[in-house]
């Protein structure tokens, strides 16, 4: 038998990532996005924010861009569909859910800050839309294809369309108004634009 010391190991890769070091990160990068905004963001502040070397953000992240799309899609929660075979019902329960969510967490401003840069930077943009975006999207499209198939949404309008309509009263309440969303307010802003996503024959 060979000697365990003599074992053959694979070598070695570095040390293991640290999941507190990661939280410490995201808390960090967070705090300082709603603090300074995205322009005045760093690694190297982020670094010093999280008690960490930088050594340690540029092994995980190296570019500001990578570390701030892996805020949002670690801090704002999914898009969640709650799939009772009702495609109407289950876009408006999860549009209020997930923006009256939104507005009200620490991330809120932080999410309309990496918005507001990625109108300047197609390259932000482009990372957001893949890393931050599309996922969500899917289970927005996949809800209104369910609707489609079963006369429960008007054909006459495709999913982005749908999309907006349902969610986008509450994200134009909350950029005018500036004040935290109530559901009940959210309620009253999505019923109000139902019948236009419904077939006719179900108004």
């Amino acid at each position: 038998m060979v000697p365990s010391d003599q074992v053959s190991r694979p070598p070695s890769r570095g040390r293991p990532r640290s999941a507190d070091a990661d939280r410490a990160i995201v808390t960090a990068a967070l705090d300082l996005l709603e603090q300074h905004g995205y322009a005045r963001l760093t690694l190297e502040s982020v670094a010093r924010r999280a008690g960490v070397g930088r050594p340690t953000i540029y092994r995980r992240w190296s570019t500001k861009d990578d570390l701030v799309v892996h805020v949002l899609t670690e801090t704002v929660p999914p898009l969640e569909a709650p799939v009772t075979g009702d495609a109407v019902n289950d876009l408006r329960t999860m549009a209020i859910e997930f923006v009256t969510g939104l507005v009200n967490s620490p991330a809120g401003r932080s999410v309309l800050a990496v918005h507001a840069e990625a109108g300047r930077r197609p390259d932000l943009a482009a990372r957001l839309r893949e890393g931050y975006l599309l996922p969500r999207d899917r289970v927005v499209r996949d809800i209104v294809a369910y609707g489609h198939r079963h006369g429960q949404l008007t054909t006459g309008l495709g999913a982005e369309t749908i999309r907006d309509l349902v969610f986008g009263p509450l994200i134009y309440h909350w950029l005018v108004s500036g004040d935290p969303l109530d559901p009940d307010t959210a309620a009253t802003l999505v019923e109000a634009v139902l019948p236009a996503i419904r077939p006719p024959r179900a108004h």
